[in-house]
């Protein structure tokens, strides 16, 4: 009620102000919905980074991957080729599974299974129908949620033409059996159109009889209902089926042969991951007078998910050990919706120029997660030791206001976020698993303030300053203890930055952030297989992030060369425990342990992008580009390979769970040519230009990483 009296006395007061005031009024507030930046990045309350369709064109990159490693602070793990399975962590999270990352498609939490109960990102946007990618890592994503520690992204589509009839058509084909096309068509006036979108994916993956064969198709429409009134619809369909498997490889078979089958090819045959999402996402803008509008979204996500591995995972005093001996089939499924209203204003309120957001968000989610074992020979056992069922229901409530208030040369943003979140758990073993073993239902609210400040007092420069508290839920496995529910609390933090941007040097742009995260209730997962979740005390990551882009031929050639440099940096100088404590167990028979001081896992100190474009006026443009990662822990302990008396055993070491990680230098190339005039473009990109043998992950065995890719297309626009 406070938010409505509010967001009504400053509507009132934009209304005098906006009649009273012509004079000083600020340019009219575009609302774009489907946005998280602001039209004016000089007032925004943090770091951001932003990618759009040209761009990321420049790179003809082979996924999604590749795009978004090369913004600062994050940290991408590869898991497939296709990069459907996304592993995101911003500034030192751990980047499992994106949990730690929220994710949007067109500013909706639509991309994760479900965000409250299950945040894993075995989706993401297919790159084809993206057009622009924004990161936002400062105060101002407390507007946002659930997750709103490190950073988030925001994947916004293309938008529907407005001037006539546009498309494009691509198709691609590379080594590994790899092809893929793509179409895109849609046509319309300033009254509204509509799109279509087709997308299809097919290659081997990066193991033997690792296959994926991937679908998208889309439809848009954006409809003027009157000259104040705007509507956009959004449907999706996507589906995989693919051998994809998070099973890794023992330390013996991949000093065999990296890319061999883990276990024997007639169990690796066995393996499958297949997925069908259906997405729907409605947003109306209404413009309320010249300085207010009303946008208000509504959102529905459907998945159905089937994951089958071939050998698990089992702890016995304290040692963990692959078991192949049976195979374990997981059929999820999960429905979410949720609808949020956003007014944005300017109004003239304490005498100063102001910009104010004010937002409710609804969201409801319904979660089956299940896990059978079975034996070729005598079928699914009903039951056994190891099948479960967890039915989840998560009810979220969300409001957030934030206002900026705008004087001379500075911006000041307050803002605050209400989360209530509501978890209702079942779990159930038996025949058939339908007797139910635990019940748990609790909730949990939190306040979540966040301060701004931005300084424009320099030209085309802006240096900014934040803080604010964020939080991430806990995914519902990590609720399990054998036959028992408990309540796993969420993550919060408390994030602080200072930083600078500027365009104000001839033909480039820089960036600098100084960031640091003070963690509570991190959630800590037990050594290697141990599949136990605790909150484990506090953490600390501090670091420094830079980018900057500098078109080299403009100061030194003129314009008919031009030569880009385009750069980013992250010092992750500290990311560490500030607690000593073990997961589950005492002594020798605890896992999981960790002490203050240690390094967290997946957290490398170094990660560097960096890449040199030559463009010629024919039409020729050549990239080379190169990536580091130093070397990383993989687990709570700091195990660096060895197998000293007191650590982890050699058994687990065999397995490849524990140990660094190496540092690793990937180069890529790649080649485009537009003939002058013409709308067809032909392009060739290779990733792993040194084929370089690689793994990038521990979890679940070792990782291997993608070796050297090479494809060929050609892209024709109308």
């Amino acid at each position: 009620m406070t938010l409505i009296a509010s967001a009504a006395a400053a509507l009132a007061s934009s209304a005098v102000y906006a009649q009273e005031n012509e004079r000083n009024s600020l340019p009219p507030v575009e609302v774009r919905a489907s946005s998280i930046l602001p039209g004016a990045l000089d007032t925004l309350p943090g770091s951001s980074s932003v990618l759009t369709r040209e761009q990321i064109q420049e790179r003809n990159p082979f996924s999604i991957i590749e795009t978004i490693r090369e913004l600062p602070g994050l940290h991408v793990v590869g898991e497939d080729v296709a990069g459907t399975h996304l592993n995101i962590g911003l500034r030192g999270l751990n980047p499992r599974r994106s949990s730690r990352t929220l994710l949007l498609e067109d500013g909706a939490p639509t991309v994760f299974f479900a965000p409250y109960g299950d945040p894993s990102a075995h989706y993401s946007t297919p790159l084809d129908r993206v057009d622009r990618i924004e990161v936002l890592k400062g105060s101002g994503q407390i507007l946002y949620g659930p997750q709103t520690m490190g950073g988030m992204i925001n994947f916004v589509t293309r938008p529907v033409p407005t001037d006539g009839t546009r498309g494009s058509v691509r198709i691609t084909g590379g080594d590994r059996g790899y092809y893929d096309g793509h179409f895109n068509v849609g046509t319309g006036t300033e009254n509204g159109g509509v799109m279509i979108d087709v997308l299809k994916k097919r290659g081997d993956g990066i193991r033997r009889e690792h296959g994926f064969d991937l679908q998208d198709i889309a439809l848009k429409g954006m409809f003027k209902i009157s000259s104040t009134q705007r509507i956009t619809g959004k449907y999706s369909n996507f589906r995989e089926d693919s051998r994809f498997s998070e099973t890794g490889l023992t330390a013996e078979e991949y000093r065999a042969n990296p890319f061999r089958a883990s276990g024997s090819l007639a169990d690796l045959r066995q393996e499958r991951f297949t997925m069908e999402r259906n997405t729907a996402q409605l947003i109306h803008e209404l413009d309320l007078n010249s300085d207010a509008k009303l946008s208000t979204q509504v959102y529905y996500t459907k998945t159905n998910r089937t994951s089958r591995r071939f050998r698990e995972f089992e702890v016995e005093d304290g040692v963990a050990e692959f078991n192949s001996d049976e195979y374990a089939i997981r059929p999820r499924s999960y429905e979410t919706y949720g609808i949020e209203p956003k007014l944005q204003l300017r109004h003239n309120t304490f005498g100063l120029q102001n910009e104010a957001v004010f937002g409710f968000r609804y969201h409801q989610e319904r979660i089956d997660r299940k896990k059978y074992t079975f034996d070729e020979d005598v079928g699914f056992t009903a039951p056994a030791v190891g099948d479960e069922r967890l039915k989840l229901n998560v009810r979220a409530v969300a409001a957030y206001a934030q206002n900026t208030f705008l004087h001379g040369d500075w911006a000041v943003t307050p803002g605050i976020r209400f989360e209530r979140i509501t978890y209702d758990k079942s779990l159930f073993g038996g025949v058939a698993l339908d007797d139910l073993d635990d019940s748990l239902k609790h909730s949990k609210s939190l306040a979540l303030p966040g301060l701004g400040v931005a300084w424009n007092g320099l030209p085309s420069t802006t240096v900014f300053a934040g803080v604010h508290k964020g939080f991430a839920p806990p995914r519902p496995d990590r609720d399990v203890d054998g036959s028992q529910l408990f309540a796993t609390r969420p993550e919060t933090a408390i994030t602080s930055e200072i930083g600078i941007r500027t365009s104000a040097f001839k033909a480039g742009s820089a960036e600098a952030t100084l960031f640091n995260m003070d963690i509570s209730d991190l959630v800590v997962q037990g050594g290697g297989a141990g599949n136990v979740f605790r909150n484990a005390g506090r953490a600390q990551h501090t670091g420094i992030e830079l980018a900057g882009r500098v078109n080299t031929g403009q100061l030194l050639f003129g314009q008919q060369n031009n030569v880009f440099v385009s750069a980013s940096y992250t010092n992750l100088f500290t990311a560490k425990f500030k607690d000593t404590g073990t997961v589950a167990g005492e002594g020798e028979d605890g896992y999981g342990s960790y002490e203050s001081g240690n390094r967290l896992p997946y957290a490398p100190r170094h990660m560097l992008t960096l890449n040199l474009s030559y463009e010629r006026p024919d039409g020729w443009r050549g990239r080379i580009g190169l990536t580091h990662l130093s070397r990383q822990f993989a687990n709570t302990e700091n195990y660096r390979g060895t197998s000293p008396e007191g650590d982890v055993s050699v058994a687990q070491e065999d397995e490849g769970l524990f140990g660094e990680i190496p540092a690793l230098t990937l180069a890529n190339a790649s080649l485009s040519y537009t003939p002058v005039g013409q709308k067809t473009t032909w392009f060739a990109t290779v990733e792993n230009l040194t084929d370089k043998r690689y793994f990038n992950s521990r979890t679940n065995g070792l990782q291997p990483g993608r070796p050297r890719m090479v494809f060929v297309g050609v892209r024709y626009s109308f």
